[in-house]
């Protein structure tokens, strides 16, 4: 539950780009919603199948590395597409599933925690249509939650809205992120229940003495034996007002806006 409002709140994720770094993912995750007075989450795994390329999702690697007790493999919420190769793009193999799902999000609320389910997939929506099958399953979780009288909303992890962020950087890194740089370096040692906890798309302001730059940036990502912050290449706005209105934009067309009953 969202111990403010007594909702039921579930987030979708798709781990691209982590699958070399899954301590570093969990030591976030875990600091964020330590963060928000919850205890460490539960990761349901709704692919239709574990082998994949991404090391630490391959397989039963991510359960092995944060324990039974935080997982749960559901490939009844999988996509059957992936096994069958035709059909329509989105086929998720027993939609009823979602109930089960629902019921153990609540069970899990009353432990103090939290559910994260997740798949591969980078976004959940792009040019505003379903990209991945979280998608559907969140619209699936929703109707089951409103003919149940349930009051729950799905977000893409790690939730929230875009803030304002202000850093400061060193010149020869400024210089690099001004020419084009989709990172921005934080170093080892980052206030993880900050910088990976703030909602996709914020606006970063970058100082370097008397220079400022703004970057529409996501949460802290592991990269290269460091924590940085990635940028998102998608924006290019003469001032912050413009910027802004090309955040809400992007964040319906890329599914990150919630889900609610």
């Amino acid at each position: 539950m969202d111990r403010s409002t007594k909702r039921l709140t579930l987030f979708s994720w798709g781990y691209y780009g982590w699958g070399n770094a899954t301590r570093q993912l969990v030591k976030a995750v875990d600091a964020v919603e330590a963060s928000r007075g919850f205890a460490p989450p539960l990761f349901v795994d709704i692919r239709i199948q574990r082998s994949v390329r991404a090391k630490g999702f391959n397989g039963g690697a991510f359960e092995k590395l944060v324990g039974s007790n935080r997982y749960r493999w559901m490939k009844l919420l999988g996509n059957r597409r992936i096994v069958n190769r035709k059909g329509a793009f989105i086929q998720i193999a027993e939609p009823k599933a979602a109930g089960e799902l629902l019921e153990l999000a609540a069970e899990t609320a009353n432990e103090g925690r939290r559910i994260i389910f997740y798949c591969s997939c980078e976004w959940p929506k792009w040019n505003g249509h379903v990209n991945c099958h979280r998608q559907t399953v969140a619209s699936l979780l929703i109707r089951r939650a409103r003919n149940a009288g349930i009051p729950a909303n799905v977000i893409e992890w790690p939730g929230g809205r875009p803030e304002r962020i202000e850093l400061d950087v060193k010149s020869d890194a400024f210089r690099k992120i001004e020419r084009g740089q989709l990172s921005i370096p934080l170093g080892t040692r980052v206030d993880l229940a900050r910088m990976a906890g703030f909602g996709i798309a914020s606006i970063d302001k970058l100082r370097c003495g008397s220079d400022a730059i703004h970057r529409v940036v996501g949460p802290a990502a592991w990269k290269s034996g460091k924590w940085v912050l990635p940028v998102l290449p998608e924006f290019d706005a003469e001032n912050l007002a413009d910027l802004r209105r090309q955040i809400a934009r992007f964040r319906r067309a890329t599914g990150l806006e919630p889900q609610v009953t």
